[in-house]
């Protein structure tokens, strides 16, 4: 018996291909999205702008107001200083006014002092006899300390010796008032008095420490002889 021949049959497969979008289907898109992006900038920007605008519309009228209001303190304070300072120099010139009328009438009560001096001595037995020459006062550069000399010479030759003293006054300004101090309060070495002796003539020499606080003046010499005739002499120097 003949042997049937088996057939096989193979099933055919559908094979499907895959394509790719065309290109101008990519452009289409990427345009609309551009339009798209830029439309939404847009609507932004309409919306945004109005915000701002008032907002620095705002702060520059803050602003604006801020300056006026200093300007209108400076110029407050330019007047208040204005007026202080013409108020200050109508202060200055009423105290300056009478500091001159001060001190030109104490000019004036210093010089009647030294007239009355001058008279005194005058007027003092045997002035006439004896004279001072070389007078010198200078700072030695301490405090409050001056140096002085002077000499007390006799025009008569051939007299007897003289015998005597001389102190040292300091006349002056403390607290507002004409003070006279005498030589134990202003002399270096405490003293009262120099002594003389001599025939024709001696060189007085000393130093002098004047309180703080005290102007001086002037500088009073003040002769009493006792040898051989009792005679007085006073004579007046300004201060340096």
């Amino acid at each position: 018996m003949p042997r049937e021949k088996t057939r096989q049959f193979d099933t055919p497969r559908i094979i499907l291909e895959r394509r790719r979008p065309p290109m101008w289907v990519w452009l289409l898109g990427l345009t609309a999205l551009a339009i798209w992006t830029w439309q939404t900038y847009e609507f932004g920007l309409r919306f945004a702008a109005p915000i701002t605008v008032v907002t620095i519309d705002t702060d520059d009228s803050e602003l604006q107001q801020r300056v006026d209001e200093l300007e209108r303190e400076r110029d407050q304070l330019r007047f208040e200083a204005a007026r202080h300072e013409r108020g200050s120099q109508i202060d200055r010139q009423s105290v300056q006014n009478v500091n001159e009328q001060i001190e030109a009438l104490r000019s004036e009560r210093s010089e009647l002092r030294r007239e009355a001096d001058r008279l005194r001595a005058l007027v003092a037995e045997g002035d006439s006899e004896f004279t001072i020459s070389d007078y010198s006062l200078k700072a030695t550069g301490n405090r409050n300390e001056f140096s002085y000399a002077f000499t007390i010479s006799r025009k008569v030759e051939g007299a007897k010796r003289v015998e005597g003293t001389v102190k040292i006054l300091v006349r002056g300004e403390q607290q507002g008032e004409l003070v006279e101090l005498p030589m134990s309060k202003v002399a270096a070495d405490h003293s009262s008095h120099h002594k003389l002796g001599f025939k024709q003539f001696q060189t007085i020499e000393g130093r002098l420490v004047t309180p703080d606080g005290f102007k001086p003046l002037e500088t009073f010499i003040d002769i009493e002889i006792t040898e051989p005739a009792k005679k007085a002499l006073i004579i007046a120097y300004d201060w340096i």
